[in-house]
C-alpha cells in the first residue's frame, strides 16, 4: 500500500494525493497549482501517473486548488468515477467551467502576442466543453454515508465545515486480509463560522492527513473580526473612499457578505451600496439559496426572517464586463467585492489599479496570501506594484482579517485533533514549509505520535501505520557537502525517486532554494544550442553536424550564423517551448525573477559575491537559467525518442559519453554556477544537479547517479 503526495506538499495549492493498493489506484482531490510560476507550471506538465489508469477520484471540496485539474484529467483518459458531495458536484459545475473559460481568453491574449513572433502557439490545460464532459463522470454521496466504491475499498465524507459541501474523508482500504483507516482533513474550518456548520469530530486514524494552512497562527475571533470589519467601513466611509475586498467567489463572498449584513442589522455601519463583482460569485450565491438546508441554524434563521445576507436593496450583483467598468467611474462610497482572493486575476485587478493610487480608498485583505501573489506583496507593505504591465504606486490603506479565513487556524485544528482517541501516522499538507514544519512540532510535542512533512511527489509505502519514504530507502546515505548550495533530482521512468533543495537562492533576503528554482546553466547552454541545431536539421535545414565534434564548440555562434537570430531566440522556439521546459527561460543577471538563483562566487579578496559582478557579458547577454524538474523532463522526452529521432539523438549524446559513470553527463560551469545533468537511454534515468554557488555539485551528482544506475539495475525491486 502505497501513498503519494502529488500537490499540496510544502505549499497550498494543487492537492492531490495518490493511493495505490491491490492493483487499484485511487485519487484524492486533483487541484490547479496556483501561486509562484514555479507552481503553476505544474498545471502544463504531464501528469506523473497514467490517468487512463485511475480507478476513481474522491473530491473533499469544490475549490480550484483541489478541483481544478480535473476536466484535465478526464481529458487524458480518466474515465472512471468522482465522488463528492452534492452541493460539491454542483458548485464544481460552474468553477470548472469558470476555470476553463479563464485559461482559454488567457491562452488566447498570449497566442495573438506568439503569432506575431512566430513562436509556437499555446493551448489551454483544457476547454471549457473537456470541463462540462468532466461533470458527466460525477457521483452524489450524502454526509455521512458509508459505500463501498471500489472491491476493498470504502469511504464516507464528513461535514469539514469549511465551505458548503466541503468534506472530511475516511477511506478504509483493505489489502492482504488487513484494512487500514486513511482520514484526508480536507480543508478544515473553524468552528462557530457563519452559513457552514462546525468540522465533525473523528476519533480514529491508521493514516491521518491533516492540513496546515494556518498551523502556526490564530485568527480574531468571531466579534472581533466583525468589529474590525465595522472599523474599516466606517474609517473609509468618512474619507470618502472606495472599499475593495478582494474574495474568493466560493466561501469568502458569501461570509463577507453575512458580515456586512449583521453590521448594518446591528446599527454598527450604516446602508451600504455592495458591488458583487463577478459572474462566478452570482451563480455560487445561487447553487448557496439552493442549498440552504445544510446552512447553520443561525444562517437558516435569517432566512426565515427575510434576512438573507445574499440579497436586499444594498446588494448588486454585476454581471456584464460594461457593468463592471462602471464602477470605475466611482470615486467613493461603495464597497466592491470581486475576485480572486489573492488579487492575482479577475476583476478585482481593475478596480486596485483604480483605486490603489487614491489615499482615501482601502483594500481589505480577507483570505490567505500566497507567496507570490499580488495580494501577499500588497500585505507585506509594496509601495508600488505592477498590474497589467503598469506601475500603480500604493496609497490606499491595506489591512487584512485573517478572521474571515475559512481555514481553521492553529488553535482549530488542534482542538480538532484532540477529539482522537486514537491516531498512527500523522502527514501535515497543505501549508508553507514553515507553517507545516511548525505545526509538526507541535503535534509531536502533544500527541507524541509520528508526524511527517512530505516532499512534493514524495512517495511512501505504509506497512500498517509506519511510513517507509521510497525516496529515503535509497538516499539515506546521500549527503551534500557543507557549502553546496542548490537543488537535485533523480527520476527513473518519469517517476521520481529523489528531490532535494539546499542553500539560499537569495542571501541578501535568506530566500531559500526550492526544487523549482531556476539555476544559472552556465557553459551547459551550449548544449541546448546544439539541440537547436540538431531540432533544425530533423526540418531538413542543411546543418552540418557530425557526432565526432567537440561538445565545448561555441554552437551558439554556429546557431546564429545559420538562422540569422539571437541563439536564444532559437532555443526558445526549438528546444525550450516545444519541450515544456516552463521554467527555463533565459535572463539578465540583474533582471532575475524572484524564482529565479542568484549566483555566488568567491571574489579577489576571498569574500563571497553575485556572479553578475563576475561575468563580464552579464549586462550584454542573458543566461540560460533552468530548474531541476524541467532538465529531468527534458532528458526523459530525450532519451524516449519523444524531441528527435533516436538516431539524432545518439550523435547529439555521442560526445558526452561518461564510461566512469556509465551515463551521459552534460556538465556547465560559470563564476557562481555548476551544473550536471544527464542519464541513460535505459529506464530511462534521469539526474540532475543544479547550484548557484561552486562546491559540492559533482560530489552531489555522482552519489545520485550511483544510486539512481543501482536502482535501474535492479529491475525496480525498492519501488513498492
Amino acid at each position: 500500500m502505497r501513498i503519494q503526495f502529488l500537490g499540496a506538499a510544502q505549499c497550498t495549492s494543487g492537492s492531490c494525493f495518490l493511493l495505490a493498493f491491490s492493483g487499484r489506484q485511487v485519487l484524492v482531490d486533483c487541484g490547479l497549482f496556483q501561486g509562484p510560476e514555479e507552481l503553476k507550471q505544474r498545471n502544463y506538465r504531464d501528469f506523473p501517473f497514467s490517468p487512463a489508469e485511475i480507478d476513481a477520484v474522491i473530491l473533499t471540496h469544490a475549490h480550484i486548488d483541489h478541483s481544478g485539474l480535473l476536466p484535465k484529467l478526464t481529458r487524458l483518459g480518466f474515465r472512471g468515477p468522482i465522488y463528492a458531495t452534492a452541493v460539491t458536484a454542483d458548485l464544481c459545475s460552474i468553477m470548472l467551467a469558470d476555470s476553463a473559460h479563464i485559461q482559454e481568453m488567457e491562452v488566447e491574449r498570449k497566442n495573438r502576442k506568439l503569432k506575431r513572433r512566430g513562436q509556437p502557439l499555446l493551448t489551454p490545460i483544457y476547454t471549457v466543453a473537456d470541463a462540462e464532459k468532466t461533470m458527466q463522470q460525477f457521483r452524489r454521496m450524502a454526509y455521512d454515508e458509508e459505500m463501498e466504491i471500489l472491491p476493498s475499498l470504502r469511504v464516507r465524507f464528513r461535514d469539514a465545515g469549511h465551505i458548503l459541501g466541503g468534506a472530511i474523508v475516511e477511506i478504509w482500504v483493505e489489502e492482504e486480509g488487513e484494512t487500514t483507516k486513511f482520514v484526508f482533513s480536507g480543508d478544515l474550518g473553524n468552528t462557530g463560522q457563519p452559513i457552514v456548520r462546525d468540522p465533525t469530530a473523528i476519533t480514529e486514524a491508521d493514516v491521518l492527513v491533516i492540513e496546515s494552512t494556518y498551523g502556526t497562527r490564530l485568527h480574531e475571533d468571531r466579534e472581533q473580526r466583525l468589529e474590525l470589519l465595522a472599523e474599516i467601513v466606517n474609517r473609509t466611509r468618512e474619507r470618502g473612499g472606495n472599499l475593495l475586498i478582494p474574495a474568493f467567489a466560493l466561501g469568502r463572498t458569501q461570509d463577507i457578505l453575512y458580515g456586512l449584513r449583521v453590521l448594518q442589522d446591528r446599527g454598527a455601519i450604516p446602508p451600504l451600496s455592495i458591488y458583487i463583482d463577478s459572474p462566478l460569485a452570482s451563480k455560487a450565491t445561487e447553487v448557496f439559496r439552493r442549498h440552504a438546508q445544510v446552512f447553520d441554524y443561525e444562517t437558516r434563521t435569517m432566512i426565515e426572517e427575510k434576512r438573507s445576507p445574499f440579497e436586499g436593496p444594498g446588494v448588486h450583483f454585476t454581471e456584464t464586463a460594461e457593468e463592471s467598468k462602471r464602477l470605475n467611474e466611482v470615486s467613493g462610497g461603495i464597497v466592491i467585492i470581486a475576485a480572486s482572493g489573492m488579487a492575482d486575476a479577475g476583476r478585482i485587478k481593475h478596480h486596485l489599479r483604480h483605486n490603489l493610487w487614491r489615499k482615501e480608498a482601502a483594500v481589505l485583505l480577507v483570505g490567505y496570501q500566497a507567496e507570490g501573489t499580488l495580494g501577499r506583496r500588497l500585505q507585506d507593505g509594496a509601495e508600488e506594484v505592477r498590474i497589467h504591465g503598469e506601475p500603480v504606486k500604493v496609497a490606499a490603506e491595506i489591512e487584512t482579517i485573517s478572521g474571515f479565513s475559512a481555514h481553521a487556524d492553529q488553535a482549530g485544528l488542534l482542538s480538532w485533533l484532540r477529539r482522537f482517541s486514537r491516531i498512527g501516522q500523522v502527514f501535515v499538507v497543505h501549508g508553507e514549509r514553515e507553517s507545516s514544519e511548525g505545526f509538526t512540532e507541535l503535534i509531536q510535542k502533544e500527541f507524541a505520535v509520528p508526524v511527517l512533512v512530505p516532499r512534493l511527489d514524495e512517495s511512501f509505502v505504509m506497512k500498517g501505520t509506519e511510513a517507509v519514504s521510497t525516496w529515503d530507502a535509497r538516499c539515506r546515505s546521500f549527503a551534500v557537502e557543507e557549502d553546496f548550495s542548490g537543488a537535485c533530482q533523480v527520476s527513473v521512468k518519469r517517476e521520481v525517486k529523489f528531490r532535494g533543495a539546499f542553500g539560499l537562492s537569495e542571501r541578501r533576503f535568506k530566500i531559500k532554494n526550492s526544487i523549482f528554482t531556476a539555476f544559472n546553466l552556465g557553459s551547459a547552454r551550449e548544449f541546448f544550442a546544439r539541440t537547436a541545431l540538431f531540432r533544425l536539421a530533423a526540418q531538413g535545414l542543411a546543418v552540418p553536424l557530425t557526432s565526432d565534434q567537440a561538445p565545448e564548440g561555441d554552437w551558439e555562434k554556429e546557431l546564429a550564423g545559420l538562422t540569422g537570430e539571437k541563439p536564444w531566440e532559437v532555443v526558445q522556439r526549438e528546444v525550450l517551448g516545444p519541450a515544456g521546459m516552463g521554467s527555463s527561460r533565459y535572463f539578465y543577471l540583474d533582471q532575475l525573477p524572484a524564482w529565479a538563483a542568484s549566483g555566488y562566487t568567491t571574489g579577489p579578496a576571498g569574500r563571497l559575491v553575485e556572479n553578475i559582478y563576475a561575468i563580464p557579458e552579464a549586462a550584454s547577454e542573458p543566461q540560460l537559467h533552468a530548474s531541476a524538474p524541467d532538465l529531468v523532463r527534458f532528458w526523459h522526452l530525450l532519451a524516449e525518442g519523444e524531441f528527435l529521432p533516436r538516431e539524432a539523438v545518439e550523435q547529439l549524446l555521442a560526445p558526452y559519453g561518461d564510461r566512469r559513470l556509465g551515463i551521459y553527463v552534460i556538465e556547465g560551469k560559470a563564476p557562481g554556477a555548476h551544473v550536471l545533468f544527464g542519464g541513460t537511454y535505459e529506464g530511462p534515468l534521469a539526474v540532475a544537479v543544479l547550484s548557484n554557488g561552486e562546491q559540492g555539485a559533482l560530489h552531489a551528482f555522482e552519489q545520485l547517479a550511483a544510486w539512481g544506475k543501482a536502482g535501474e539495475d535492479d529491475g525496480g525491486k525498492h519501488r513498492k
